[in-house]
């Protein structure tokens, strides 16, 4: 039997997070049905796609209709601005009024050109001061801060940053151990966690490459880490939570079989059209394809999962592997 040492509560501010396996934000990808389904399969804690904090200031109804976190038992919003720290400040305050919010995500990873060319996201990794002010509003307006950052933007830096967001209060710090020119290319260099935890008593939460329960194991040994963010891996496995958790209790987990898959699926993409309330798989169709990857047989599934459009498609694409 396994040591279950590894599965705890984690206390950041006031707040309490039930265990330390967490869903990361990912965009397209951590809607709100993706978001149930990991709590589900045993996830503590998830957060929302990143939502422009521009967006919510200007009081954008289509960036509001991000933030329906009901019925989540511990979820937070994730937010990318440029360094503009009142309005983290007012945007917190409303957010805190509006929905209760208690835990802030920061954006500092993000890789994506259209968000750096804004002065957001990995952005600010060239720029701790910046960050630090942003922290330093977000802790200001009453709210547990959280930041996700990457190991630097095109050089490690995480002497510089991780010093600077922890003297201006955050929470929890997450680490992507890739630096922002990387985007997912080579592999996470969880030694960089370990560097970071070696900088900060924070709350230190490790992301990247976490594809199976042993690699949960692997990378909270090495880097003494608080808790694992899984993003990816989740998409088209969301019962690595379960898994994970069956692993440090028993020392096993279960595998899915193809049956079970098909199950799992169907669930899924029920489960975000009635959230939608519209037969409607378009916006899932990438999450979906995510399921049969690593499967024998899986290509002509595949194409067929690009195609579909309603509930019906996905069942009869299902019924032909």
């Amino acid at each position: 039997m396994k040591n279950n040492h590894y599965i705890h509560p984690v206390k950041a501010g006031n707040i309490v997070i039930p265990n330390n396996l967490w869903l990361a934000p990912l965009a397209g990808y951590s809607n709100k049905a993706l978001r149930l389904f990991s709590y589900g399969y045993g996830a503590g804690y998830a957060v929302t796609e990143m939502v422009s904090l521009e967006g919510l200031h200007r009081g954008n109804k289509r960036t509001w209709n991000y933030l329906d976190l009901e019925g989540e038992p511990c979820t937070t919003v994730q937010l990318f601005g440029k360094n503009e720290p009142a309005k983290f400040y007012e945007v917190s305050r409303l957010l805190q009024q509006r929905i209760g919010i208690k835990i802030i995500d920061v954006n500092f990873g993000c890789p994506v050109r259209k968000v750096i060319r804004t002065g957001s996201g990995s952005f600010l990794l060239n720029h701790p001061g910046y960050m630090s002010d942003i922290v330093k509003a977000l802790k200001d307006s009453g709210v547990t801060v959280s930041v996700k950052i990457r190991s630097g933007f095109d050089k490690d830096n995480l002497e510089e940053t991780i010093p600077a967001l922890d003297k201006a209060g955050a929470d929890i710090i997450i680490v992507h151990p890739r630096l922002a020119i990387q985007f997912y290319n080579g592999s996470a260099d969880w030694d960089k966690i370990l560097k970071a935890r070696l900088l900060t008593g924070r709350i230190l939460a490790a992301s990247g490459d976490i594809m199976t329960p042993e690699d949960a194991e692997k990378v909270l040994t090495l880097t003494k880490a608080d808790a694992v963010m899984i993003g990816r891996r989740a998409v088209g496995s969301p019962y690595i939570f379960k898994q994970i958790i069956e692993y440090f209790s028993t020392g096993a987990y279960t595998s899915y079989s193809l049956p079970e898959i098909k199950v799992i699926m169907l669930a899924f993409a029920r489960l975000f059209t009635g959230l939608i309330k519209k037969d409607d798989i378009v916006p899932i169709r990438s999450t979906l394809i995510q399921y049969v990857r690593n499967y024998q047989n899986s290509k002509d599934v595949r194409h067929g999962l690009s195609m579909i459009t309603t509930m019906r498609e996905l069942e009869e694409v299902i019924k032909t592997w």
